[in-house]
Protein backbone atom coordinates (compact mmCIF):
# COMPACT_ATOMS: atom_id res chain seq x y z
CA UNK A 1 0.00 0.00 0.00
CA UNK A 2 1.40 3.47 -0.96
CA UNK A 3 0.30 7.01 -0.33
CA UNK A 4 2.15 9.32 -2.41
CA UNK A 5 1.57 12.26 -4.48
CA UNK A 6 0.85 10.06 -7.65
CA UNK A 7 0.90 6.65 -6.47
CA UNK A 8 -2.38 4.78 -7.19
CA UNK A 9 -4.69 4.36 -4.14
CA UNK A 10 -8.05 4.15 -5.52
CA UNK A 11 -9.42 0.92 -4.00
CA UNK A 12 -7.78 1.53 -0.58
CA UNK A 13 -7.96 4.94 0.37
CA UNK A 14 -12.06 5.21 -1.30
CA UNK A 15 -13.00 2.45 1.02
CA UNK A 16 -11.77 4.06 4.05
CA UNK A 17 -12.92 7.79 3.47
CA UNK A 18 -16.23 6.47 1.79
CA UNK A 19 -16.81 3.87 4.36
CA UNK A 20 -15.82 6.13 7.30
CA UNK A 21 -19.21 8.12 6.70
CA UNK A 22 -21.34 5.22 8.20
CA UNK A 23 -21.84 3.07 11.15
CA UNK A 24 -19.68 0.38 12.23
CA UNK A 25 -17.23 0.44 9.33
CA UNK A 26 -14.28 -1.29 7.98
CA UNK A 27 -12.06 -1.66 4.61
CA UNK A 28 -10.02 -3.67 3.89
CA UNK A 29 -6.61 -3.41 2.42
CA UNK A 30 -4.36 -5.47 0.32
CA UNK A 31 -2.25 -5.97 4.03
CA UNK A 32 -5.58 -6.41 6.07
CA UNK A 33 -8.63 -5.15 7.54
CA UNK A 34 -8.15 -1.93 8.60
CA UNK A 35 -11.50 -1.05 11.02
CA UNK A 36 -12.00 2.45 11.35
CA UNK A 37 -13.86 2.35 14.95
CA UNK A 38 -10.58 1.46 15.80
CA UNK A 39 -8.59 4.53 17.32
CA UNK A 40 -5.19 2.77 16.77
CA UNK A 41 -6.40 2.85 13.11
CA UNK A 42 -7.07 6.44 12.59
CA UNK A 43 -3.52 7.16 14.27
CA UNK A 44 -1.94 5.32 10.22
CA UNK A 45 0.56 8.26 9.31
CA UNK A 46 -0.08 9.07 5.50
CA UNK A 47 2.52 12.09 5.24
CA UNK A 48 4.24 14.01 7.33
CA UNK A 49 5.37 17.54 6.98
CA UNK A 50 8.73 17.94 8.88
CA UNK A 51 8.21 15.77 11.79
CA UNK A 52 4.47 16.58 12.10
CA UNK A 53 2.34 13.52 10.73
CA UNK A 54 -0.96 13.75 9.06
CA UNK A 55 -2.98 10.92 10.06
CA UNK A 56 -5.85 8.67 8.25
CA UNK A 57 -8.23 10.05 10.87
CA UNK A 58 -7.40 13.90 10.23
CA UNK A 59 -8.00 12.85 5.99
CA UNK A 60 -11.60 11.63 7.02
CA UNK A 61 -12.25 14.22 8.66
CA UNK A 62 -10.53 16.83 6.08
CA UNK A 63 -12.72 15.45 3.49
CA UNK A 64 -15.88 15.14 5.28
CA UNK A 65 -16.00 18.94 5.71
CA UNK A 66 -14.99 18.90 2.30
CA UNK A 67 -17.79 20.13 0.14
CA UNK A 68 -16.14 18.78 -2.75
CA UNK A 69 -15.38 14.97 -0.93
CA UNK A 70 -17.68 13.41 -2.97
CA UNK A 71 -16.09 14.54 -6.05
CA UNK A 72 -12.86 13.40 -5.10
CA UNK A 73 -14.21 10.33 -4.53
CA UNK A 74 -15.79 10.53 -7.89
CA UNK A 75 -12.68 10.49 -9.74
CA UNK A 76 -9.19 8.12 -10.62
CA UNK A 77 -7.09 9.34 -8.14
CA UNK A 78 -9.43 11.38 -6.44
CA UNK A 79 -8.49 10.44 -2.55
CA UNK A 80 -4.85 10.96 -3.30
CA UNK A 81 -5.77 14.59 -4.68
CA UNK A 82 -7.78 15.00 -0.99
CA UNK A 83 -4.98 14.48 0.71
CA UNK A 84 -3.20 16.60 -1.03
CA UNK A 85 -5.27 19.47 -0.54
CA UNK A 86 -4.66 18.42 3.18
CA UNK A 87 -1.21 19.20 2.92
CA UNK A 88 -1.43 22.25 0.54
CA UNK A 89 -3.60 23.94 3.28
CA UNK A 90 -1.46 22.55 6.30
CA UNK A 91 1.41 24.20 4.00
CA UNK A 92 -0.38 27.67 3.69
CA UNK A 93 -0.89 28.18 7.23
CA UNK A 94 2.59 27.54 8.15
CA UNK A 95 3.59 29.87 5.46
CA UNK A 96 0.94 32.29 6.76
CA UNK A 97 2.26 32.38 10.27
CA UNK A 98 6.11 32.69 8.71
CA UNK A 99 5.35 35.90 7.25
CA UNK A 100 3.17 36.67 9.55
CA UNK A 101 -0.28 37.60 7.96
CA UNK A 102 -2.75 38.57 10.18
CA UNK A 103 -5.49 36.33 10.77
CA UNK A 104 -9.19 37.49 11.01
CA UNK A 105 -10.64 38.48 13.95
CA UNK A 106 -13.01 35.63 14.12
CA UNK A 107 -10.18 33.07 13.41
CA UNK A 108 -12.29 31.31 11.10
CA UNK A 109 -9.67 28.72 9.53
CA UNK A 110 -11.18 29.18 5.70
CA UNK A 111 -11.05 32.83 5.96
CA UNK A 112 -7.84 32.68 7.00
CA UNK A 113 -6.48 30.19 4.21
CA UNK A 114 -8.00 31.94 1.76
CA UNK A 115 -6.06 35.44 2.81
CA UNK A 116 -2.63 33.76 2.52
CA UNK A 117 -3.92 32.37 -0.68
CA UNK A 118 -4.26 36.05 -1.92
CA UNK A 119 -1.15 37.41 -0.30
CA UNK A 120 0.82 34.66 -2.17
CA UNK A 121 -0.64 34.42 -5.28
CA UNK A 122 -1.90 38.58 -6.20
CA UNK A 123 -4.63 38.73 -8.82
CA UNK A 124 -3.08 38.27 -12.68
CA UNK A 125 -3.57 40.49 -15.51
CA UNK A 126 -6.55 39.67 -17.74
CA UNK A 127 -5.67 36.56 -20.12
CA UNK A 128 -4.89 38.35 -23.50
CA UNK A 129 -6.46 36.91 -26.77
CA UNK A 130 -3.18 35.78 -27.93
CA UNK A 131 -2.90 33.47 -24.86
CA UNK A 132 -6.54 32.10 -25.05
CA UNK A 133 -5.25 30.85 -28.91
CA UNK A 134 -2.29 29.54 -28.01
CA UNK A 135 -4.00 27.18 -25.30
CA UNK A 136 -6.76 26.61 -27.87
CA UNK A 137 -3.83 25.53 -30.20
CA UNK A 138 -2.69 23.33 -27.40
CA UNK A 139 -5.76 21.82 -27.14
CA UNK A 140 -8.18 21.25 -29.55
CA UNK A 141 -9.64 18.19 -28.13
CA UNK A 142 -11.25 20.55 -25.48
CA UNK A 143 -12.75 22.47 -28.52
CA UNK A 144 -14.38 19.86 -30.57
CA UNK A 145 -16.59 17.27 -30.48
CA UNK A 146 -15.03 13.73 -29.84
CA UNK A 147 -14.53 10.86 -32.71
CA UNK A 148 -17.80 8.88 -32.65
CA UNK A 149 -17.99 5.30 -33.32
CA UNK A 150 -20.98 2.99 -34.17
CA UNK A 151 -20.28 -0.22 -33.05
CA UNK A 152 -21.75 -3.84 -33.04
CA UNK A 153 -21.37 -6.28 -30.48
CA UNK A 154 -22.14 -9.66 -29.54
CA UNK A 155 -21.84 -10.36 -25.52
CA UNK A 156 -22.29 -13.70 -23.47
CA UNK A 157 -22.49 -12.95 -19.83
CA UNK A 158 -20.76 -15.02 -17.20
CA UNK A 159 -20.58 -15.33 -13.16
CA UNK A 160 -17.69 -17.76 -11.21
CA UNK A 161 -19.98 -21.12 -11.89
CA UNK A 162 -20.69 -20.51 -15.68
CA UNK A 163 -17.33 -18.77 -16.60
CA UNK A 164 -15.73 -21.39 -18.94
CA UNK A 165 -19.16 -22.14 -20.70
CA UNK A 166 -19.44 -18.72 -21.27
CA UNK A 167 -16.07 -18.17 -23.09
CA UNK A 168 -16.71 -21.37 -24.90
CA UNK A 169 -19.94 -19.80 -26.07
CA UNK A 170 -18.24 -16.61 -27.18
CA UNK A 171 -15.49 -18.58 -29.02
CA UNK A 172 -18.06 -20.22 -30.93
CA UNK A 173 -19.73 -17.22 -32.25
CA UNK A 174 -15.73 -15.85 -32.92
CA UNK A 175 -15.70 -19.20 -35.24
CA UNK A 176 -18.64 -18.31 -36.81
CA UNK A 177 -17.65 -15.33 -37.98
CA UNK A 178 -14.26 -16.33 -39.20
CA UNK A 179 -16.16 -18.40 -41.26
CA UNK A 180 -17.49 -15.31 -42.65
CA UNK A 181 -21.30 -15.73 -41.17
CA UNK A 182 -23.16 -11.98 -41.30
CA UNK A 183 -22.32 -10.34 -37.76
CA UNK A 184 -26.06 -9.54 -37.68
CA UNK A 185 -27.08 -13.00 -37.71
CA UNK A 186 -23.86 -14.23 -35.43
CA UNK A 187 -25.19 -11.42 -32.75
CA UNK A 188 -28.87 -12.85 -32.78
CA UNK A 189 -27.62 -16.55 -32.19
CA UNK A 190 -25.10 -15.96 -29.45
CA UNK A 191 -25.79 -12.49 -27.77
CA UNK A 192 -27.27 -12.22 -24.87
CA UNK A 193 -27.78 -8.58 -24.24
CA UNK A 194 -31.44 -8.43 -25.71
CA UNK A 195 -31.76 -4.72 -26.89
CA UNK A 196 -28.41 -4.91 -29.29
CA UNK A 197 -29.05 -8.34 -30.31
CA UNK A 198 -32.77 -7.40 -32.03
CA UNK A 199 -30.82 -5.21 -33.61
CA UNK A 200 -28.63 -7.60 -34.96
CA UNK A 201 -25.96 -6.26 -31.94
CA UNK A 202 -26.09 -2.57 -33.04
CA UNK A 203 -25.36 -0.17 -30.56
CA UNK A 204 -25.06 3.14 -32.43
CA UNK A 205 -22.63 5.55 -32.12
CA UNK A 206 -20.71 6.44 -29.15
CA UNK A 207 -18.38 8.94 -27.92
CA UNK A 208 -14.55 7.34 -28.03
CA UNK A 209 -13.73 8.79 -24.85
CA UNK A 210 -16.51 6.77 -23.03
CA UNK A 211 -15.24 3.05 -24.67
CA UNK A 212 -14.30 2.41 -21.04
CA UNK A 213 -11.52 0.29 -19.68
CA UNK A 214 -8.10 1.93 -21.10
CA UNK A 215 -7.03 -2.16 -23.11
CA UNK A 216 -11.10 -1.68 -24.14
CA UNK A 217 -10.61 1.67 -25.43
CA UNK A 218 -7.03 0.53 -26.97
CA UNK A 219 -8.55 -2.52 -28.81
CA UNK A 220 -11.53 -0.73 -30.04
CA UNK A 221 -9.31 2.61 -31.41
CA UNK A 222 -6.99 0.30 -33.57
CA UNK A 223 -10.10 -0.93 -35.40
CA UNK A 224 -10.50 -0.29 -39.09
CA UNK A 225 -14.25 0.25 -40.48
CA UNK A 226 -15.35 -3.41 -40.78
CA UNK A 227 -12.87 -4.94 -38.67
CA UNK A 228 -13.23 -7.21 -35.60
CA UNK A 229 -11.93 -6.70 -32.03
CA UNK A 230 -10.60 -10.26 -30.38
CA UNK A 231 -12.18 -11.43 -27.30
CA UNK A 232 -13.15 -8.70 -24.46
CA UNK A 233 -13.66 -9.07 -21.09
CA UNK A 234 -15.96 -5.77 -20.38
CA UNK A 235 -17.42 -6.47 -16.54
CA UNK A 236 -19.27 -9.41 -15.97
CA UNK A 237 -19.05 -10.42 -20.05
CA UNK A 238 -17.33 -11.92 -22.95
CA UNK A 239 -17.66 -9.50 -25.72
CA UNK A 240 -16.98 -9.12 -29.47
CA UNK A 241 -17.22 -5.51 -30.72
CA UNK A 242 -17.58 -4.81 -34.90
CA UNK A 243 -16.62 -1.54 -35.93
CA UNK A 244 -19.30 -0.37 -38.67
CA UNK A 245 -18.53 3.67 -38.72
CA UNK A 246 -16.99 6.39 -37.56
CA UNK A 247 -17.35 10.33 -37.37
CA UNK A 248 -14.41 12.69 -37.25
CA UNK A 249 -14.14 14.89 -34.39
CA UNK A 250 -15.36 18.33 -35.70
CA UNK A 251 -12.93 21.54 -34.29
CA UNK A 252 -15.04 24.45 -32.99
CA UNK A 253 -13.27 27.64 -35.05
CA UNK A 254 -11.67 29.50 -32.05
CA UNK A 255 -13.95 32.86 -32.93
CA UNK A 256 -17.09 30.42 -31.44
CA UNK A 257 -15.13 29.61 -28.94
CA UNK A 258 -12.84 32.63 -27.81
CA UNK A 259 -14.74 33.22 -23.93
CA UNK A 260 -14.20 30.04 -23.65
CA UNK A 261 -10.78 29.36 -24.67
CA UNK A 262 -10.09 32.35 -22.22
CA UNK A 263 -11.86 30.40 -19.74
CA UNK A 264 -10.00 27.68 -19.32
CA UNK A 265 -6.63 29.50 -20.26
CA UNK A 266 -7.23 31.86 -17.15
CA UNK A 267 -7.68 28.17 -15.27
CA UNK A 268 -4.55 26.50 -16.57
CA UNK A 269 -2.48 29.56 -15.47
CA UNK A 270 -4.05 29.76 -12.30
CA UNK A 271 -3.43 25.71 -11.28
CA UNK A 272 -0.25 26.23 -13.14
CA UNK A 273 0.77 29.01 -10.45
CA UNK A 274 -0.61 27.18 -7.47
CA UNK A 275 1.33 24.24 -8.52
CA UNK A 276 4.29 25.89 -8.62
CA UNK A 277 3.71 27.16 -4.71
CA UNK A 278 2.49 23.70 -3.78
CA UNK A 279 6.22 22.55 -4.87
CA UNK A 280 8.09 25.27 -3.35
CA UNK A 281 6.34 24.83 0.20
CA UNK A 282 6.40 20.81 0.14
CA UNK A 283 10.29 21.39 -0.33
CA UNK A 284 10.69 24.33 2.41
CA UNK A 285 8.69 22.27 5.09
CA UNK A 286 10.21 18.59 4.05
CA UNK A 287 6.71 16.93 3.00
CA UNK A 288 7.08 13.09 2.67
CA UNK A 289 4.49 10.80 1.75
CA UNK A 290 4.31 7.30 3.51
CA UNK A 291 4.83 4.02 1.67
CA UNK A 292 3.57 1.16 2.94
Amino acid sequence: MKITNYTKTWVFVISLLFLSLHAGISAQAKKGVIDLNNPEAKKMVLAKIGETPITLGELVEFGKSSPAFYGFLEIPGGPDKLLRELVLERLLLLEGKAQKIPEPANHNKALYVLRIKRKLLPPLPPVTEKEAKEYYKKHLEEFSTPLLLRLSQIKVYYSDKNREKARKKIQKAQEELKKGIPFEKVAEKFSEEPISRSRGGDIGFVPSTSLGAKEVTDEILRLKVGELSKILTIGNSFTIVKLTDRREPIVDPFDRVRELAMEKAKKAREKARLDKLRARLEKKYHVTYMEY
